[in-house]
């Protein structure tokens, strides 16, 4: 790498080489050239303006800039501290300056540094610390700086900075491996794992990935059961074709066709030749047995590049033959898998050393903070779904999660104006159906952003939708199961609530559907139910602190008044405002008379209409 500039430091006299020590920077604007495609003018005002900052920030940190190349700049400093406070500063300045503007409309920047050797000529520098300078650049995530381990030692002792360190790494063209560091400000030195840059930096598109490749194979038929020989091989392919169509529904899949994999019957084929030769990482085998009027059906996903089984489980039918119940086991073990794969996907991401990350890495990420339910874990999520919209513009996914962060904050009363977050939020969830129509999730996320509008009739169209695309959503159907409840359909809403904890009990969403039960019960008058199956919720997800909430109230009306103010008080210790707009929010009833109900509960457990804080 070559970069023509003016002189900049002591020169042999005849104009000849002189090495010399310097911090060289490079940054660039992220996925410029999309904003470009979308909105030239606009990203162009936006790019100006960054640089006019830029360009003063590094004159006043002792900077001179080198060379400006379209959405890029190369500058070089005095030494490493004043670059590192030229960059967060930088970096600041431009997330609040991204602030008020539509994620879509964002321009983030990263950047690279580097202290060492550099070579000056009359007109010209170059040099080793100039390569590896631009080669971090292209490391960094959205909104970070990486500098190298001289740059890091320079400025180790200084208050005012935080570092991440990323470990060596080999750098193409450089002989020795580099060791990095991602430069923070101090508050944030702890930042958890999924804040850490990593490696190279893909902007590919969401296309097939062997990474998140699945293949179904043909389920065995042990020898000797009832199911006649001839028939072994139509009932194994037959299963694993449903499954692997069922699955097919799935946006965040990628599903090999069966009849690619038909062929992968014979027990000699080891999981991991399978699995390169279908160019997937996971492997669904199962095995039937059926015996006299009793089936019996194991099923296993296997994550072949660590020979790990993610989940695994037994179907029992009694009293019934395999035919009968084909379509019901199918909807079962499709109903596990998308929620186990992405609790598999989003554990990776999050325990994952250091390396090349892309978008749907970040995405993961950004799922595995939001299930882990608290404030701090929900604004991490937004911080990497936001990095992963950097990457990948049109990302319905990361609309849809942070539609859910922000769902997040209005249900338990973190947020400054709730109408501006719940508009913002039904915003986000119309970009996720924007990008991708027939992605059910889309329209689930859609559903449950129009509830918070008071818009019910549309909210259900959503969630029917959503299942249309994907009669096996757990999520649309738990979610249908509320909003059925709010309208007052408690019978309608026990059966759709009950048919998602069937096909998927161990779903992330799982306590949601056990807390419409709940609210049915409610309604219904079940008081003692209601109680009953609150707790229920609340123990399979004790971090969400509104299922805690339904426990006091459904305990107040059960008549356990004391009970009831002893369970709110636990809630009050994590939660201690609770407003009214995100109790309506979280339970929209359609009927006054409900909302009568539920508030009286409430009251009676010790909770006082407070507006958010």
């Amino acid at each position: 790498m070559w970069w023509g500039c003016t002189t900049l430091g002591k020169v042999g006299k005849s104009g000849g080489y002189t090495w010399d020590k310097g911090c060289a920077a490079f940054v660039d604007a992220v996925a410029y050239s999309t904003h470009i495609e979308r909105d030239a003018i606009e990203t162009r005002k936006h790019l100006t303006s960054h640089f006019e900052q830029l360009d003063a920030l590094i004159v006043e940190h002792g900077g001179t800039i080198i060379d400006t190349a379209g959405d890029g700049v190369f500058a070089e400093f005095e030494n490493p501290a004043g670059a590192s406070q030229c960059l967060l500063d930088f970096h600041t300045r431009v997330s609040k300056a991204n602030e008020h503007l539509p994620l879509e409309d964002r321009l983030n920047f990263r950047a690279g540094v580097c202290y060492g050797a550099i070579l000056r000529e009359t007109d010209k520098i170059s040099g080793p610390a100039v390569n590896i300078a631009a080669r971090l650049q292209h490391l960094a995530e959205p909104a970070t700086t990486i500098i190298c381990g001289e740059a890091h030692s320079a400025v180790s002792q200084e208050d005012e900075f935080g570092f991440n360190d990323l470990g060596f790494r080999v750098l193409k063209g450089i002989s020795n491996p580099v060791r990095l560091w991602q430069l923070t400000d101090n508050s944030a030195r702890n930042k958890s794992l999924s804040a850490q840059i990593i490696d190279e930096v893909q902007t590919d598109g969401l296309g097939f990935n062997r990474d998140r490749g699945i293949a179904v194979l043909p389920f065995e038929v042990p020898k000797g059961g009832d199911v006649a020989e001839e028939e072994d091989a139509w009932v194994a392919l037959g299963l694993a074709a449903d499954v692997a169509d069922g699955l097919a529904y799935s946006k965040w899949l990628n599903v090999i066709s069966p009849r690619s994999s038909m062929n992968y019957s014979d027990a000699s084929y080891t999981d991991n030749v399978v699995a390169q030769e279908l160019g997937v990482r996971y492997l669904l085998k199962g095995r039937i047995r059926n015996q006299g009027n009793s089936v019996r059906v194991t099923a296993n996903l296997i994550d072949c590049s660590s020979e790990f089984t993610v989940w695994s489980q037994t179907f029992d039918h009694k009293d019934q033959n395999f035919y009968e119940i084909q379509d019901e086991i199918t909807r079962q073990i499709v109903g596990n898998i998308e929620p186990e794969f992405l609790r598999h996907e989003a554990w990776k991401a999050s325990h994952s050393r250091p390396r090349s990350v892309d978008a749907w890495e970040l995405l993961m990420r950004a799922r595995w903070h939001y299930w882990r339910g608290n404030h701090k874990s929900i604004l991490q999520a937004m911080v990497n779904a936001e990095k992963a919209l950097q990457l990948d513009p049109e990302n319905g996914r990361a609309y849809a999660l942070l539609a859910f962060c922000n769902m997040i904050k209005i249900w338990t009363g973190r947020y400054d104006d709730f109408d501006y977050v719940a508009t913002e939020t039904l915003r986000l969830a119309r970009l996720a159906v924007q990008y991708d129509q027939t992605d059910s999730s889309a329209h689930f996320t859609l559903g449950t952003a129009l509830s918070l509008k008071d818009r019910m009739p549309e909210a259900i169209a959503a969630e029917r939708q959503a299942l249309e695309l994907n009669p096996n959503s757990a999520a649309a159907m738990g979610e249908l199961a509320r909003m059925l409840v709010c309208s007052g359909e408690t019978q309608e809403a026990r059966v759709v609530a009950s048919r998602a904890l069937k096909i998927s009990p161990t779903d992330p969403h799982a306590s949601l559907f056990i807390r419409s039960l709940a609210l049915a019960a409610m309604l219904d008058g079940k008081y003692d139910e209601a109680q009953q199956l609150a707790f229920e919720a609340a123990a399979k997800r004790p971090n969400w602190y509104f299922h805690q909430v339904l426990a006091a109230a459904c305990q107040a009306l059960a008549g356990d008044v004391e009970g009831a103010k002893r369970t709110y008080s636990e809630v009050q210790k994590v939660m201690p405002v609770y407003p009214i707009e995100s109790v309506k929010a979280g339970h929209p009833f359609t009927k006054c008379e409900h909302m009568d109900v539920f508030l009286k509960g409430l009251t009676l457990a010790g909770w006082t209409p407070d507006v958010a804080k």
